[in-house]
């Protein structure tokens, strides 16, 4: 969104260009109108301005000493100079400041000083587009990419089924991912079994960036590859058929791909041995995937490497996820597994996913087949605990949880504690959080609504800038724009539209105030402007509707 400040203390001339430009509808800009320089570095010294359209002759401040003032503090700010004079003098001064965009006599009419203010803004623009695409992209965004392409593939993961392929490549698009939303995927996770010597998290954190370094170095030979941190000890890579003329079809390139993928992990397995002097188990799909089916998948790849013998060893499996039948990890893995069940939960409420429920039945089937150790017991009780308290601290709702749940059964849980007891709190725990995650949600809204429309009545005659609402429920000027027109149907200036009309015509019947004094509580200084904008909107003057009613 732009910002245009518009300065002039003739209110006839002022308020004629702030309609002109508010009927103009110039897409993402502002219009902000004050009536002298001083006025308008209030507002400098307030917000961000982009353009400044102001007279140049105006009592105890010039537009010349405000151009000193704009580029003080916003020296990126475009101005164009209005005045009712050709002044030669003001004309030099201002044409060798390379902020001024134009310097217009009132005389030229409206049409041109609308293709100033276009033409500024088209150099804001400009300026914006070589700033980011030639010299931002070029210089930091190499560097950015590593995290933008781990944080985009990791919220992949989450979104589970409600992606949009169309909105999701267009992201894989804008930091160069060489992903394709519309084909499958074949994911693979690495887990660092043995650390060795690597014992600070930034040992750790370098030896997962070296091993995904090492798969991507192979796989990327033969296939469309990406590696990145899920966690501490694991790696996800995400893999698709390079698109080649030797394959005749999809399915004969994605056959190719798999057999190399499989034949290339025992390689991988192996560098990353003998370069890292790490151990790690690596876990294949056998079938590539949709992207939206990726959270569960991943989900099984873990899993399967927690089934069976040879814990802590170099496990090199390949996973049938098609085969729904689920698998009994081992005793003494079932915390682990309980764990990724519990993250599970956690991501799904956070993300008002209505799947929770699933991930919860999977993490009681499995936690109440070690309950008759005590210490699987404790462990599976503060793991739930610890689940619960972060989720309704992310999602704000710890307060209100205070006064309708008692948390304090959590202090009180012991190995003494009936399992049906704690199965029965936590699933109570996170429905009431399921309910109201959606709930305070709504409520927000509502209270900013409430907050903007009340603003809105009571200010009527005083400021109402976007930028100065925006302030008031203290959310960017450009979001609430978007925002209230999603929400309402209809944008803010409507709405303060609406109440002008309304709040005229019960001054008008209700009370016995002149003209002038009715036209400065609506919100316009000049009584000439007030008469158009009520007989636009009614259809007669203001007078005529005060006697047609009387």
């Amino acid at each position: 969104m732009r910002r245009m400040l518009i300065v002039d203390d003739e209110p006839l001339i002022l308020d004629g260009l702030y309609a002109y430009f508010q009927k103009a509808e110039i897409n993402e800009l502002e219009i902000i109108k004050v009536y002298s320089a001083v006025e308008a570095v209030e507002w400098l010294n307030t917000v961000r301005i982009d353009i400044v359209l102001s007279d140049i002759c105006m009592p105890g401040m010039d537009g010349m000493a405000l151009i000193q003032e704009i580029m003080d503090r916003w020296p990126r700010c475009k101005i164009i100079l209005l005045t009712g004079h050709n002044e030669f003098d003001y004309a030099h001064q201002a044409i060798r400041n390379p902020c001024v965009v134009d310097y217009l006599l009132k005389t030229e009419g409206m049409s041109q000083i609308r293709k100033a203010v276009e033409r500024a803004l088209q150099q804001i623009s400009e300026e914006n587009d070589f700033r980011h695409q030639t010299g931002w992209f070029r210089n930091k965004l190499p560097r950015a990419l590593p995290q933008l392409h781990r944080q985009l593939l990791m919220d992949t993961i989450q979104r589970d089924e409600n992606l949009d392929p169309i909105s999701l490549q267009d992201e894989f698009d804008a930091i160069q991912l060489p992903f394709t939303s519309s084909d499958l995927v074949l994911p693979v996770v690495i887990r660092v079994e043995e650390w060795n010597n690597y014992d600070t998290s930034s040992d750790r954190s370098l030896i997962r960036y070296a091993a995904a370094n090492i798969a991507e170095e192979y796989l990327q030979d033969k296939a469309r590859v990406k590696a990145v941190d899920l966690d501490h000890q694991v790696i996800a890579c995400f893999v698709q058929s390079e698109n080649s003329a030797y394959h005749h079809t999809v399915e004969d390139g994605w056959i190719r791909t798999i057999r190399f993928v499989h034949g290339t992990l025992e390689t991988v397995q192996q560098s990353v041995a003998s370069c890292l002097n790490i151990s790690a188990s690596i876990m294949v799909s056998e079938q590539p995937v949709e992207w939206s089916k990726l959270n569960q998948v991943i989900t099984r790849l873990r899993l399967s490497g927690l089934e069976g013998p040879g814990q802590g060893m170099e496990k090199l499996l390949r996973v049938d996820v098609q085969n729904g039948s689920s698998h009994t990890p081992l005793f003494m893995n079932k915390v682990a597994v309980a764990a990724l069940h519990l993250e599970q939960i956690k991501q799904r409420l956070t993300t008002r996913d209505k799947d929770w429920s699933e991930s919860f039945r999977k993490w009681t089937e499995t936690a109440s087949e070690g309950l008759e150790d005590p210490f699987f017991r404790m462990r599976i009780y503060s793991a739930a605990s610890s689940c619960l308290l972060e989720v309704l601290q992310e999602l704000g709702l710890y307060e209100s949880a205070l006064k309708d749940i008692d948390l304090s059964k959590i202090l009180h849980y012991n190995v003494q504690t009936r399992w049906t007891e704690i199965v029965s709190f936590f699933q109570s725990a996170f429905e009431w959080i399921a309910s109201k995650r959606s709930d305070s949600r709504i409520t927000d809204q509502s209270q900013i609504l409430i907050a903007i429309h009340t603003y809105i009545k009571n200010h009527l005659e005083d400021d109402l800038s976007l930028t100065r609402i925006a302030q008031e429920v203290s959310l960017n000027p450009s979001y609430l724009s978007r925002w209230y027109k999603r929400i309402t149907g209809k944008g803010i200036s409507d709405y303060i539209y609406d109440k002008r009309v309304e709040r005229s015509k019960e001054l008008l019947l209700g009370s016995t105030l002149k003209m002038h004094e009715i036209s400065s509580k609506v919100g316009f200084s000049d009584q000439h402007y007030f008469y158009r904008f009520f007989k636009k909107a009614i259809g007669c003057t203001p007078q005529e509707y005060r006697d047609q009613k009387n």
